[in-house]
C-alpha cells in the first residue's frame, strides 16, 4: 500500500469517527474500495464476557504491589504482578481497588485476600465508611463486603494492620479510633465476632494459635488470647523490652519460624517468641560493630525488613543517621542470619531503598522500592540488579507481599 492509499485510510477512518460524534458529510466510495484489500482474511470474532482464571498456587516470582496511589489517597489497587517477567505486557496478573491507604493480607491456605478500606460518600468528603472486602484470589473477584462498625487504623500501609491466626479460621483487623482495639472476624462464615480494646497498644502479631499481640506504648506489649468461637479469654502483659524516649523501636519485624525480629532506629535487634500462647522477649543485641557506629549506620524506611525461606533476615541501612533519618530509606541492604546473630552479606543499592520483599523460593529474589518509586529486582546472592520495573501503573508502590 503506497503513501497516498495510507492517507485515503487514515481519511476514512477519521471520516468514520466524525460520523459516530454526529457529523455528517460525504464520503468517496471509490476511496473506501481501494482501502480494502479483499486478500486479508477476516478478523476472527473476539469472544467477549471472558473471566480468566489465575492459578490455585501462584506461581514463586508474584508479588503483591501495594500501590497506595499516596498522591491523593483515591485509587489505590493492590497489583499482582510477576517480577522476574522480563516482557512488559505480560507482568500483570491482576488487580484489586484499595480506597484510602487501605490495609491488605493473603490468606496462604484459603483461596482469599483480604483488603480493610474506606469511603466517604461524596468521594473526598462526607461520612465515612469502613468496609472489610473480601475477594477471591483467582477471579479477583468479591466474595464478601463486611461494613465496619469500629474505626479501622488507617496509616500508611504496613504488614501487621491485620493478621490471620495459625489455622486461618480468624482475621484479626487493628482498629484506631484512637483507642487501640482489634476485631475479629470468622472467616468461614465471613461475620464479625467481637471488636476486643487492648488499652494503649495498636497493631496486630498473630502469636500461638488462638493469641493476637499488641506494641504499647510503655514499650512493652499485650498479648489477648480468645476462645475458640473468637471471644476474649484472657490477657496478658509482657514488660517494657525498649525505651521509648532513647531507642525507639520499627514497630515493623521481620518474623522467622514464630520469633518476631525489631529493629530499633539506632540498630539495635529484639528477639520476641511468638509462637507460645503468650509473648515472650527472649534477647536484644546489635546489628552493628564498633565501626559502623561510629559511622553512624542505622536501618531505615518504610517496609525496611523482610526475610526469605532459608531465614535469613534482611534490612535497609544508611549511613550518617540520626534523628529522623529512620523514615528515609538506605543505600544498602545487610542480610543476617539472625540465628547466629552474624551478618553474612552486603548489597549496595544505587538507586536508593525505600521498602523491600522478598520472593519465595529456594533462590528468591529482592525487590526493592527504589528512591524513583519504581521497582529495582536484585539476585541477593550476587547483589546483581536483574531489571528495574516500572509503568506498571504505579505511583507510590510502599509495601510489596509475598504471593501464595
Amino acid at each position: 500500500m503506497n503513501i497516498r492509499s495510507n492517507i485515503n485510510t487514515l481519511k476514512i477512518l477519521v471520516a468514520l469517527l466524525l460520523l459516530q460524534c454526529g457529523y455528517a458529510f460525504s464520503i468517496d466510495s471509490s476511496a473506501i474500495k481501494k482501502a480494502i484489500n479483499p486478500k486479508l482474511p477476516p478478523l476472527p470474532i473476539e469472544e467477549t464476557g471472558n473471566v480468566m482464571i489465575l492459578p490455585d498456587v501462584f506461581p514463586e516470582t508474584w508479588m503483591f504491589v501495594d500501590e497506595t496511589s499516596f498522591t491523593n489517597m483515591f485509587g489505590g489497587k493492590m497489583i499482582l504482578l510477576d517480577v522476574a517477567e522480563t516482557r512488559h505486557s505480560k507482568r500483570i496478573k491482576g488487580t484489586a481497588d484499595k480506597n484510602l491507604m487501605g490495609n491488605f493480607i493473603q490468606a496462604k491456605t484459603r483461596p482469599e485476600f483480604y483488603i480493610m478500606e474506606s469511603f466517604h460518600t461524596r468521594g473526598a468528603r462526607g461520612p465515612l465508611t469502613d468496609v472489610l472486602t473480601i475477594y477471591n484470589k483467582t477471579t479477583m473477584a468479591v466474595i464478601k463486603e463486611l461494613v465496619w462498625k469500629d474505626r479501622r487504623l488507617q496509616a500508611l500501609p504496613r504488614r501487621n494492620a491485620m493478621a490471620l491466626s495459625a489455622d486461618e479460621k480468624f482475621l484479626y483487623v487493628a482498629n484506631f479510633s484512637p483507642a487501640g482495639s482489634f476485631t475479629v472476624v470468622e472467616l468461614n462464615s465471613k461475620k464479625i465476632i467481637e471488636t476486643i480494646e487492648t488499652p494503649g497498644c495498636v497493631l496486630t502479631f498473630s502469636t500461638g494459635i488462638r493469641s493476637i499481640s499488641s506494641l504499647c506504648s510503655n514499650g512493652g506489649m499485650l498479648t489477648t488470647v480468645i476462645d475458640e468461637k473468637g471471644h476474649l479469654k484472657s490477657r496478658h502483659r509482657l514488660k517494657p523490652f525498649f525505651d521509648t524516649d532513647k531507642s525507639p523501636i520499627f514497630e515493623r519485624p521481620a518474623i522467622i519460624d514464630g520469633i518476631a525480629y525489631f529493629p530499633s532506629f539506632d540498630g539495635l535487634l529484639h528477639e520476641l517468641n511468638l509462637s507460645g500462647k503468650v509473648a515472650k522477649h527472649i534477647t536484644s543485641w546489635s546489628l552493628l560493630n564498633e565501626q559502623e557506629r561510629k559511622q553512624n549506620w542505622r536501618p531505615g524506611g518504610l517496609a525496611l525488613n523482610d526475610s526469605d525461606e532459608q531465614g535469613l533476615m534482611y534490612i535497609i541501612m544508611h549511613s550518617d543517621g540520626h534523628d529522623g533519618t529512620q523514615t528515609q530509606g538506605g543505600s544498602q541492604v545487610w542480610i543476617f542470619d539472625v540465628r547466629a546473630k552474624k551478618r553474612i552479606k552486603v548489597i549496595d543499592i544505587p538507586n536508593w531503598a525505600v521498602s523491600i520483599a522478598l520472593t519465595r523460593g529456594i533462590k528468591p529474589l529482592l525487590v526493592v522500592t527504589n528512591g524513583e518509586l519504581n521497582l529495582d529486582i536484585y539476585n541477593p546472592e550476587s547483589g546483581e540488579l536483574i531489571q528495574t520495573l516500572k509503568d506498571f501503573g504505579n505511583i507510590s508502590p510502599l509495601v510489596i507481599h509475598k504471593a501464595y
